[in-house]
């Protein structure tokens, strides 16, 4: 993809890689329609031991990332920068923002209560003002991402961001019921677009439109300071790899194909390596490893450091494995789509799709 990435991330692999898709089988043979589980074996060299969870794309067929979280349990809410706050759980991910004029809250939990037990109870805990919460980002228009929001909304009225194109697919979705697991969806207010800039106080985040998960999935280049040293975090607004090569899905749950997704990836995968990004966070917390039970993540190996420790959510070659074991998964993904969905040794019996 990109000659220096790819070879920093060949040096962090345990192995050579695999031999490309499509280069298997002689000219009178034609290809190998199972090459595209080359992908798969690169993804595996590039895991190593340490990031074995973000394999979970690579699975063929596709599986439910959701479903390999057993019982949901809340996270210590936790200073993990300078400036930003992870408030979540191990199911779905919320992130604060603490500037100097007020906060950004990214995303919104599941429901009202979860938002008020876990985001507003753990600004408190934290000794921060929900108040002064200025702005909500939406990453996409799944009720995961947004369930919260509306309560915040009418709560502490922020400023709610979310693409113009996922914002219309919200309006479509039908009130929820009650005893439903999902809050309802908040009313429209500001659009973001592709290359947008949000500036609050002494903090600019930008935005990018990444179509794919979602017809208008959000991601954003995020800087913090840790104990003062500046960092760029990678937010992939919208995991989980689409079923098909186009569009597909119902109300609610569209997304804009595996191709998007691919192309989507690759652009903002470049726009972090131009600006230098060294690390990442996710908003689901078993992808990046924020935290998955309070015994071996990165909110554990963070409350542990010592002074002068390095940030567990910084290391470069860390930050570029994992974004190469995504391109690989997305490859495999589509080579297997391409083949005509066979049957194949990685196959699972579960074939959800993730929030």
């Amino acid at each position: 993809m990109f000659g220096a990435i790819v070879a920093l991330a060949i040096a962090a692999a345990s192995g050579a890689f695999a031999p490309r898709a499509g280069a298997q089988g002689s000219a009178s043979e034609g290809p190998d329609p199972m090459a595209f589980l080359d992908h798969v074996t690169n993804a595996k060299l590039l895991a190593a031991n340490d990031l074995v969870p973000s394999l979970v794309d690579c699975s063929i067929p596709p599986v439910n990332a959701a479903a390999s979280v057993g019982k949901v349990i809340d996270a210590p809410p936790t200073r993990v920068f300078d400036q930003l706050y992870y408030l979540g759980m191990n199911s779905v991910a919320s992130w604060a923002i603490v500037t100097s004029a007020g906060i950004i809250q990214i995303d919104s939990l599941d429901n009202p209560e979860e938002a008020e037990r876990i985001i507003i109870g753990g600004y408190k805990k934290l000794g921060l003002d929900p108040t002064q919460m200025k702005y909500l980002i939406l990453t996409h228009g799944h009720n995961d991402h947004f369930g919260g929001a509306k309560y915040l909304q009418d709560t502490y009225h922020p400023h709610i961001l979310m693409s113009a194109v996922d914002w219309e697919m919200v309006a479509k979705l039908p009130a929820p019921k009650p005893g439903d697991k999902f809050g309802p969806a908040p009313q429209r207010d500001m659009d973001i677009t592709d290359g947008q800039k949000l500036t609050l106080g002494n903090t600019t985040i930008t935005f990018y439109v990444t179509p794919g998960h979602t017809p208008g999935t959000v991601s954003m280049l995020l800087p913090v300071t840790d104990s003062g040293r500046p960092h760029l975090l990678s937010f992939w607004g919208g995991s989980a790899i689409p079923r098909a090569l186009g569009p597909s899905g119902q109300v609610g749950r569209m997304d804009a194909g595996i191709l998007a997704y691919k192309q989507s990836f690759e652009h903002f995968f470049k726009l972090g390596e131009d600006a230098g990004a060294d690390g990442y966070i996710a908003n689901h917390p078993y992808r990046d490893l924020t935290f998955v039970d309070g015994k071996n993540d990165k909110l554990t190996k963070n409350a542990a450091r010592k002074p002068g420790d390095p940030s567990p959510f910084i290391e470069r070659g860390t930050y570029i494995r994992y974004m190469m074991i995504s391109m690989e998964c997305i490859e495999a993904q589509e080579g297997w789509v391409r083949a005509g969905k066979p049957q194949t040794q990685t196959s699972s019996g579960n074939q959800g799709g993730e929030r």
